[in-house]
């Protein structure tokens, strides 16, 4: 028996119950998945998202993929939001031929800037080369001390020494000390800089979380200054470390390496198997770090494409050096 064909439906037209209830039954389940991150992670008017949908019995949805999509030059494009390491396809039946979900992505946008997506997911048409990024997972199931015999020797190392520092840790609810230590410490290092909207998407995506009860937010103080932080999603069997800032004092101090294993300590072994989800950039030092702890490679894809014709091409970089007040070049202008 074949799958049916998926169907489209703008933001406004899903039916969001049906939707978070198919992410959370999903064998996929992640928070990225769930309508009102996106919601946050795509605020209007230049970011939305949409739906393919596979529709089920009594209104149900059987499978859902959602689209992020970025108004850029006035066209709508593919692009993966901040803070949304991967998407894909959500659905609880392996039954579901996640095919024509991908098909009909691909038919429908002719420029993806970048889609992150579960390995596995397969295109109808030519891409640019599909990359293979990693996160970092760690098995909670084992219980503490097992975890703690995989940290190599020198993550062992330097948190005997953050302990030895004293360092006070606090959980808070209050997201400046963390923002003020990022564009302070952390913001000049990101190429092209941090946009003011980039701490406000922040922002709106942590009341969206603490409202929901899944946000964590720790700092690390010396001497009554806080000196590093970190925010961690709890959703599902998954913790997240979503977000992170130190000052020198905190680097030299390790409290970051302090702040995760207080993490790891409280969530392992519980009574459901759960993973520690480092969501790592593409940074050898950090994925060094990362490793340190025991955590694994997990790959996903990034998938990127452009389908314009010689017109369309032409047209989109005439728009393109006409809305960043560049003059074209002369073979453009031909």
């Amino acid at each position: 028996m074949t799958t049916p064909y998926p169907q489209f439906y703008r933001r406004h037209q899903l039916d969001t119950r049906a939707w978070d209830a198919c992410v959370m039954a999903s064998a996929q389940r992640i928070v990225y998945g769930y309508s009102w991150y996106l919601d946050a992670v795509l605020p209007g008017p230049d970011w939305r998202w949409d739906g393919w949908v596979l529709p089920g019995e009594e209104g149900r949805y059987r499978a859902v993929l959602p689209v992020p999509q970025r108004r850029k030059y006035g066209r709508w494009v593919l692009h993966q939001p901040l803070f949304c390491q991967l998407l894909g396809l959500f659905s609880a039946d392996p039954t579901v031929d996640p095919t024509p979900f991908y098909r009909a992505v691909y038919e429908q946008f002719r420029y993806n800037s970048g889609l992150h997506v579960w390995v596995g997911a397969t295109w109808p048409g030519p891409t640019e080369p599909i990359r293979l990024l990693t996160t970092h997972l760690l098995d909670l199931s084992a219980g503490y001390e097992t975890i703690y015999s995989r940290y190599n020797r020198d993550r062992r190392r330097n948190l005997r020494r953050a302990e030895e520092m004293n360092w006070t840790i606090a959980r808070s609810t209050d997201l400046e000390p963390l923002l003020r230590l990022f564009r302070t410490y952390h913001a000049d290092t990101i190429a092209g800089g941090v946009g003011d909207w980039a701490y406000a998407l922040l922002g709106a995506l942590y009341d969206s979380l603490r409202a929901r009860q899944l946000a964590q937010l720790y700092y690390a103080q010396l001497d009554g200054h806080v000196e590093a932080g970190a925010l961690f999603v709890r959703e599902g069997n998954r913790v997240i470390y979503l977000f992170n800032a130190a000052s020198p004092v905190g680097r030299r101090g390790n409290a970051r390496t302090l702040l995760i294993d207080r993490v790891i300590r409280y969530y392992a072994g519980e009574a459901s198997p759960g993973w520690f989800d480092f969501e790592s950039p593409e940074k050898p030092a950090i994925v060094d770090f990362y490793r340190s702890f025991g955590a694994v490679d997990t790959p996903f894809q990034a998938v990127r494409w452009q389908r314009f014709t010689w017109p369309e091409r032409l047209a989109w970089r005439l728009k393109q050096r006409l809305l960043d007040g560049k003059p074209a070049p002369l073979a453009s202008r031909l």
